[in-house]
């Protein structure tokens, strides 16, 4: 098994961990980012729409900090959305002095990326600032285990090409993984977002925090042969939201907030799924009235002009919509030096909660990670330079398993696609509890098949077989979070307790794990 020793490791290359990196480098640092896939490619920043929030206009900063404390229905960390808001204009001002092709405009910074993928030109821009730095890079690795010992940690990881084993150690291990959306049968991530960040720092004995919270972007392309594309939330509200009966959405369900997919992403998605999978309806968004330069009134409409508008025919005729899982809010509890509960262990991005509270506002993903990217690498960077040279002595236990007569005639393609569905029908926009008790019993069922399975087996399988057992792990801390939880706020939306309840729920549900039990703790 081959070794590597570094000061700082970065777990995943999207934002986060390629801002994170290119602090811990700055600090003259050796640094590798390790990439389960191609190096940025495979992240939801480079399948995202380029969109990020932040402004040095006092009065915008103000509004962007009250606008991103109402979305989180009460419950954000409210340390975390000053950061956001204060250092975020400093970080998109960064973006541009090392070259991003972007647009600013209205307190928003939008890059200029490939229709739909405009956030590749993020992922560019940030990769050529780490190359420049001598940040070193490891892809197609996956990260299977993670152990923290004395402050330093130590990965167990698969070169996915050569099925080879590695292991990788450092004074410092930032993770940047990003979210958990693929866990769901409709979503707009990259398909292997399934969670493993949030499953590494918990068995590492991390605490994480929100859990319950899973946003659904309310207005994405539904229908056969659609993609979930996104519809740019500014368009939308051009455009007439309907069901088959001509009632309108918004009317209908009182919702208020302008524009309403960026602003009430949790009521719009669940009048649209209540719509659909409770009252039979369908629900369209009807464009086909709006002039050609409304489109292009903003950069993100513009951006999806040719495919939204001419591929799918939305300038022509009225398009079918649905919500789809598109953002975690819940994840790794982290203070505002992106430090988690376990001494060298940082974690930036979407990985963390805390930040957005119960709902995200758009526009904040992006900053989120290049914001608390660059903050989890300085103090990252930090810690390390307080560890003297170090002989990691951790070792990890020899993989013992072996197939079984019934797991090997398995399809880990059906199971995954089992949990999907579960998770979307059972623990989706709209849940309850007898349907969250039906999703924990067959979670639980998946769980021990994915545990039977053998990781001695053939290349293709290992990973998969891996990726199974993180996602149902987080899959069961999502339900048991939902469970508890007995009220109505932001994307958490109980049917049997509809009502936000500040009096008991004002607060946030942790999880950790203690001599081998899962332990939960209310912290109003």
């Amino acid at each position: 098994m081959e070794r590597f020793c570094y000061d700082v490791l970065v777990l995943g290359s999207g934002a986060a961990g390629l801002r994170a990196a290119i602090s811990s480098r700055e600090a003259g640092l050796r640094v590798c980012v390790v990439s389960k896939g191609p190096v940025g490619k495979s992240t939801c920043t480079w399948l995202s729409a380029g969109v990020m929030a932040g402004s040095l206009n006092a009065v915008t900063r103000k509004a962007h900090l009250e606008r991103t404390l109402l979305a989180g229905r009460g419950i954000n960390q409210k340390e975390l959305v000053e950061i956001l808001v204060n250092e975020a204009p400093h970080r998109l001002d960064e973006l541009r002095r090392w070259g991003i092709r972007a647009e600013f405009r209205n307190g928003y910074l939008f890059a200029k990326g490939h229709p739909p993928v405009q956030g590749e030109e993020i992922i560019r821009c940030l990769i050529d600032r780490n190359r420049e730095l001598g940040t070193e890079f490891l892809s197609k690795v996956m990260v299977t285990d993670l152990v923290m010992e004395n402050g330093v940690g130590m990965v167990r990881a698969l070169d996915q090409p050569s099925g080879e084993w590695q292991e990788l150690s450092a004074r410092a291990i930032i993770l940047a993984t990003g979210g958990a959306s693929a866990l769901y049968f409709r979503h707009d991530n990259p398909r292997r977002m399934l969670g493993d960040g949030q499953r590494l720092a918990f068995e590492t004995g991390a605490v994480l925090q929100d859990m319950e919270f899973v946003q659904f972007y309310p207005l994405c392309l539904f229908g056969p042969g659609m993609p979930p594309l996104v519809i740019p939330p500014k368009l939308a509200d051009k455009g007439r939201l309907v069901n088959d009966l001509g009632g309108d959405i918004l009317d209908k369900y009182g919702i208020q907030e302008r524009p309403a997919a960026e602003r009430a992403r949790d009521l719009l998605s669940q009048a649209i799924f209540t719509e659909i999978y409770r009252n039979g309806q369908r629900v369209t968004l009807d464009l086909s009235n709006v002039p050609d330069q409304q489109w292009r009134e903003d950069p993100f409409s513009a951006s999806v002009e040719h495919i939204l508008g001419d591929q799918y025919g939305a300038k022509h005729h009225p398009v079918q919509v649905a919500p789809a899982c598109h953002h975690f809010m819940g994840g790794v509890k982290i203070n505002s030096d992106c430090a988690t509960s376990v001494p060298g262990l940082f974690a930036a991005g979407e990985v963390t909660g805390g930040l957005h509270g119960a709902n995200r506002m758009g526009g904040n993903a992006l900053t989120e990670t290049l914001v608390f990217g660059a903050k989890a690498g300085t103090f990252a960077a930090n810690w390390a330079k307080g560890v003297s040279d170090y002989d990691v002595k951790i070792r990890f236990q020899q993989r013992s398993e072996r197939p079984t007569a019934e797991s090997s005639k398995l399809s880990i393609a059906n199971l995954q696609t089992k949990l999907r569905r579960t998770m979307w029908e059972e623990v989706g926009v709209i849940r309850n509890e007898n349907g969250l008790v039906r999703a924990a019993d067959t979670v639980n069922e998946l769980r021990e098949i994915a545990l039977s399975l053998p990781i001695e087996c053939s290349r293709q399988d290992i990973g998969a077989i891996i990726e199974l057992r993180s996602a149902t792990r987080i899959a069961g801390l999502i339900i048991q979070g939902a469970l508890k939880r007995k009220e109505s706020r932001g994307a958490h939306f109980r049917e049997d307790f509809p009502k936000q309840n500040d009096e008991k729920w004002n607060g946030h549900l942790h999880v950790c794990v203690i001599n081998g039990k899962d332990v939960w703790d209310f912290r109003p």
